[in-house]
């Protein structure tokens, strides 16, 4: 799971440098940045980029800690629940933006 969530992080912050369609050559601003999927497609890289930095966090949190009996009871499977719940909505995110650039890019 930690292999998953390191490879969605990796991923997700190649948009943040590579917009759809490029910057305007004038002002160094993305060329779609009035339209409204450009801004789904922001936002949704955003949250998927924070959700899976998240998850990475997690899991990693589970690897270096040290637990005893009682803390596989309570600590690791909410760790677990957390991680996993993380990783899932960053997938899902990262889906929504690439369909948001998709239909940018090929709408016109």
């Amino acid at each position: 799971m930690a292999g998953m969530s390191a490879a969605s992080t990796s991923l997700d912050h190649i948009p943040a440098f590579t917009v759809p369609s490029g910057n305007d050559q004038n002002n160094g601003f993305p060329i779609f940045l009035n339209k409204k999927l450009f801004m789904v497609f922001i936002v949704s890289d955003a949250l998927s980029l924070f959700s899976s930095t998240t998850s990475v966090l997690m899991f990693l949190g589970i690897l270096t800690s040290r637990y005893e009996d009682e803390d596989f009871l309570e600590s690791l499977p909410r760790k677990m629940i957390i991680g996993l719940s993380a990783l899932f909505f960053s997938i899902a995110a990262m889906m929504t933006a690439f369909f948001a650039a998709l239909i940018l890019m090929l709408h016109e």
